[in-house]
């Protein structure tokens, strides 16, 4: 049997629509003061685009970047170069959840977001694009799908905040091969990477925007039993990456996963009973909240 499932990539779809407000001001010095305010709970990352830099520089050359956290912050200053000389400057600027300048301390490790005990199949997902286009083979890693035995609660696989959901979606057809919309949960951990966990239940969630998570907490209830391969949970990574031009844009990336037999990160179809060691669930653990789940 293959496991076909199609994927497609929306930049709206993953920035969630995010409202982020640039302003400007100058200080006494004549230096441009560049902010941004953040409406989501989770940090972005902006890359700025100069058409015009008039007697003014900014660090990182002609496509700067900053973070936006919640709230409003301050991303970019642009430093007056001549003290005698005006000043002028136009710019366009693009954004991405997620931070490219947190990273991780560890190497991160992901549980199967199944409740522990059930038996399920791991393969790597097929780009769309082989559906659509299928004499020009695209193998660009797209994220993983794990095919369950039955409806199981789903659970998250590593520790983060919860930073966006979408669960009103309910399957008109049978036999799909791919669908446009899918219900996911998204987590947001402490490295600026996500997770997107796809194909869920409608109205199952157990959590909310802002809740913390940690490793085998519940979130919703998996679906999928409308696709031809069956029932299923997507894993979708996602981080903040250049390409080669130095443009920023959301990178979909494999990680590691916890199996039965070890740590590995799934290119061929693979057979695990789902597992929750206690190494694994406490390993982004503060000291404090160690503490308190020793205290449990």
């Amino acid at each position: 049997m293959r496991y076909l499932l199609g994927f497609i990539f929306m930049l709206s779809s993953i920035s969630s629509f995010a409202q982020i407000e640039i302003e400007t001001e100058r200080d006494k010095d004549g230096n441009v003061i560049i902010s941004a305010f953040n409406s989501s709970s989770v940090p972005y990352t902006l890359q700025f685009d100069f058409s015009r830099l008039q007697n003014l520089s900014a660090a990182g050359g002609g496509n700067p970047m900053g973070i936006s956290n919640p709230g409003t912050s301050r991303v970019l200053t642009l430093k007056r170069v001549n003290s005698s000389q005006g000043t002028d400057f136009s710019y366009s600027y693009r954004y991405i959840k997620g931070n490219i300048y947190s990273k991780s301390k560890i190497d991160p490790l992901y549980l199967i977001p199944v409740k522990e005990g059930v038996a399920v199949r791991g393969v790597s997902m097929t780009h769309i694009e082989n559906r659509l286009q299928p004499k020009e083979q695209n193998d660009m890693f797209v994220g993983v799908a794990f095919y369950l035995p039955e409806e199981v609660t789903i659970v998250a696989p590593r520790k983060g905040y919860i930073s966006d959901m979408k669960m009103d979606y309910t399957a008109g057809k049978n036999d799909l091969d791919f669908a446009r919309s899918e219900n996911y949960i998204e987590i947001y951990h402490a490295d600026g990477t996500l997770t997107q966990i796809k194909v869920l239940k409608a109205g199952s969630e157990l959590v909310k925007i802002g809740q913390q998570v940690f490793p085998g907490d519940p979130l919703a209830t998996s679906a999928g039993e409308n696709y031809q391969n069956g029932r299923h949970v997507r894993v979708i990574p996602l981080r903040v990456s250049k390409d080669e031009e130095g443009k920023i844009h959301s990178e979909i990336y494999p990680i590691k996963f916890v199996l039965d037999g070890g740590y590995e990160t799934i290119e061929k179809p693979v057979e695990s009973t789902v597992i929750h060691p206690e190494e694994i669930i406490t390993l982004e653990m503060t000291k404090k909240e160690l503490k308190n789940r020793a205290k449990k």
